[in-house]
């Protein structure tokens, strides 16, 4: 079944709903913290929002829809000036043929960042129409659903200056049915040993709330450096976290791996690596305990796929960076993929700030697991009231 068309459309909205306008007033660490601020609402979410949407035709008139970030367009021409040409021509059900192609052509302009995001929206795109001509879910192609249980964690309970609101925060989301908690740190070195101090006191407030049968995730969002990093999970030790997550940069392997060796909290990261050739090298140095691709960066599910493989001959945990419709189908189909996170409509949002998803049929999360999907493909469709300008692609 041949492909016969590859075609990209730029969407000028963020695929996390309103979570980017959120973000730019939260207090937390960030890549941008060791830099002077540059007035009001300066912070590390000062790109365009966007994505790209990229559907594929396959020779019997067959459709499938898939997207990824994109705020400044780049990935978006990616697709309509090269990868699609490429794509165009070759059999949909060689899907590792297709991605190696594609990731070989771009060699030039790629290998990480925008090329890749390109090539996640055609690869999912892929996918999703050879579920639809197989009128199956798109995990049942990946592998078949691993029999394991899958559970979500909630992500997140913000930072905030009253210790009774980030309470009220984290129990919320235990009286709906989560088992499991993600906490975003408000400091990093720039705050100093007051910093440090103060996240104790935060992640200890957290603790104290949830007890020791909910489990509980950080994240420092690449916001750290080595010395702050090592003193801060030293300190973390007693509060029997699931891990702290990208405690440095991502280019930080060798840092990483020193802090994994130091035996005191459990690290991950994954979710800013790129391709398989990414992860084998956090793999090489030891340099995770968790592994967080993001199936919208890392090349689709396709190399999803061979990360969450790759990661099972090593004994490594896969936790997928954010929710999505194609991610679900990923974690059901590999066995060492057992959490999914949820980047839920959070209790610190009042009703009027949430928004329309762009995308419809994204399976729910109910009591702290995900529903098993059951339409053919991928199983999402186009809103058309959120996303009028896609109504022809509907």
């Amino acid at each position: 079944m041949n492909i016969v068309k590859v075609e990209a459309r730029h969407v000028p909205q963020s695929m996390w709903g309103n979570f980017w306008q959120q973000q730019k007033s939260v207090r937390g660490p960030s890549p941008m913290n060791e830099f002077a601020r540059r007035g009001d609402g300066w912070s590390w979410y000062t790109w365009p929002q966007g994505i790209t949407v990229v559907r594929v035709t396959l020779e019997d008139g067959t459709t499938g829809i898939g997207y990824a970030e994109d705020g400044i367009g780049v990935a978006t021409l990616m697709v309509n000036a090269h990868l699609a040409r490429i794509a165009t021509g070759l059999d949909a059900w060689s899907t590792e043929a297709i991605w190696e192609q594609m990731y070989r052509a771009s060699i030039v302009y790629g290998r990480k960042g925008a090329a890749l995001l390109a090539i996640s929206a055609i690869d999912i795109a892929i996918w999703d129409a050879l579920g639809k001509v197989a009128n199956v879910p798109v995990y049942k192609l990946l592998g078949g659903h691993h029999q394991k249980q899958v559970r979500a964690y909630a992500s997140k309970v913000q930072p905030d200056d009253d210790l009774n609101e980030v309470k009220r925060m984290a129990r919320d989301y235990v009286e709906r049915g989560y088992t499991a908690i993600k906490a975003n740190f408000p400091y990093g070195p720039a705050d100093g040993r007051a910093g440090l101090a103060a996240n104790i006191r935060y992640i200890a407030a957290i603790r104290d709330e949830l007890g020791d049968d909910i489990d509980l995730m950080t994240d420092a969002y690449m916001g750290w450096n080595r010395p702050f990093a090592l003193e801060m999970i030293r300190e973390l030790r007693p509060f029997s976290l699931r891990w702290v997550e990208e405690p440095l940069i991502p280019d930080d392997v060798t840092g990483h791996a020193m802090l994994r060796d130091q035996h005191f909290v459990p690290i991950a990261t994954g979710e800013h690596e790129f391709s398989r050739h990414g992860f084998q090298h956090l793999l090489d140095a030891g340099a995770a305990d968790v592994l967080q691709p993001d199936v919208h960066r890392v090349g689709g599910l396709t190399e999803f796929r061979r990360v969450a493989q790759m990661a099972s001959g090593s004994g490594i945990e896969v936790t997928p960076h954010v929710y999505s419709a194609a991610t679900l189908h990923g974690v059901l189909s590999q066995p060492n993929c057992t959490w999914i996170e949820h980047l839920t409509n959070p209790s610190y949002w009042g009703l009027a700030e949430r928004v329309s998803p762009l995308f419809l049929g994204e399976p729910e999360v109910v009591d702290g697991k995900p529903c098993l999907p059951t339409e053919p493909g991928i199983g999402l469709r186009i809103n058309t009231d959120a996303v009028p300008e896609l109504v022809d692609w509907a």
